[in-house]
C-alpha cells in the first residue's frame, strides 16, 4: 500500500479504482496494472539516488499519480482478505 499524504487522499469505490488502474502501462488486468503502479514507485525511489530524478520529491510523485495511488490502495484493501493467512 502507498502511504499517501492526507492532502492527496481521496475516497473512491472499487469500480472507480479499477477504472483508474486498468490500462496503466497497457495492462488490461487489474493485477498487472497494480504491478505497473508499484513499478513506477520503485523507479521513483531508485531515481532519487541518481543525478536526474524523475520527480523532485514524494509530493511531486503523489501529485502526478494521485488517482492511481488512491486506486491502488482501494484495490489492495479490497483484495487483502483474499490472501490473508488463517492462524
Amino acid at each position: 500500500m502507498f502511504k499517501i499524504p492526507s492532502f492527496y487522499e481521496m475516497p473512491m469505490t472499487f469500480e472507480d479504482a479499477k477504472r483508474a488502474l486498468i490500462g496503466l502501462d497497457g495492462k488490461q488486468d487489474l493485477l498487472g496494472a497494480m504491478e505497473a503502479m508499484d513499478a513506477r514507485w520503485n523507479e521513483y525511489c531508485k531515481s532519487s539516488f541518481t543525478e536526474t530524478p524523475q520527480y523532485e520529491d514524494d509530493d511531486d510523485f503523489y501529485s502526478t499519480w494521485e488517482y492511481e495511488v488512491n486506486a491502488y490502495n482501494v484495490v489492495y484493501e479490497s483484495m487483502a482478505p483474499l490472501f490473508a493467512q488463517k492462524g
